[in-house]
């Protein structure tokens, strides 16, 4: 069987996406509760829109017992074929729907690490993506991801009845994706979320650039990725 990092390239480049089944199982507990003590929601009652905490690793050190674990790292060097950095980091209260969207459509790939700190199912707020979706030579490019976008006026279908892949999670699972892949989640109550970002040292003019526009539309825009 190849070894995780090559299996798990391989399913990004082809799909998009992979599942890394309770890479994260050991410090969970330890997540969780500096999750709790970092992102706090309304005083009083449960949240009825996003509750967001930028530039996570700042405040919650705990995140870097995944960041820099060795899994991690042979991931990215076997994605990206040279060495990586963290370009964003995100703790996230999440409520609700999240429409089908990729995170901004670049040249350049960049590599998002989710962690849900509750189940999360198809019913409940699951992440779900289009496979190949983040491909340009796949032809997803202008009409195919206008469509699934506009799903209810162009296809006549609700968000969570477009064909795509569920990737139900458990705590200690990780989701890994390329932000250019479609993706959304639908029928989520409120539901924790670590994330970070990923991309290869820049070498080309267009990597510097889409990693400083990626940089600038998450931090200065106040956007993060919703999935």
């Amino acid at each position: 069987m190849p070894a995780l990092e090559d299996r798990v390239a391989q399913q990004l480049r082809v799909f998009g996406f992979a599942r890394i089944e309770q890479a994260a199982a050991e410090v969970i507990d330890d997540l969780t509760r500096a999750f709790d003590r970092v992102v706090r929601p309304p005083a009083g009652a449960a949240p009825d829109e996003r509750v967001t905490t930028f530039d996570v690793l700042a405040e919650m050190s705990e995140l870097r017992l995944v960041t820099e674990s060795e899994w991690v790292r042979a991931v990215c060097q076997t994605f990206f074929e040279r060495k990586s950095q963290i370009v964003t980091s995100d703790a996230n209260l999440l409520v609700g729907d999240s429409y089908w969207h990729s995170d901004g459509f670049y040249q350049t790939p960049f590599l998002r690490f989710v962690l849900y700190l509750d189940t999360t199912e198809g019913e409940t707020g699951a992440l779900r993506f289009i496979p190949g979706s983040h491909r340009a030579d796949n032809g997803w490019l202008g009409d195919p991801t206008r469509h699934v976008i506009r799903h209810k006026k162009d296809l006549g279908l609700d968000g969570g009845d477009v064909p795509g892949v569920v990737v139900e999670s458990r705590p200690g699972d990780v989701i890994v994706f390329d932000t250019n892949v479609l993706h959304s989640a639908w029928h989520g109550g409120v539901r924790r979320q670590l994330a970070f970002n990923c991309v290869g040292e820049p070498v080309t003019e267009t990597e510097r650039r889409d990693t400083s526009r990626y940089f600038l539309n998450r931090y200065v825009s106040g956007s993060v990725p919703i999935g």
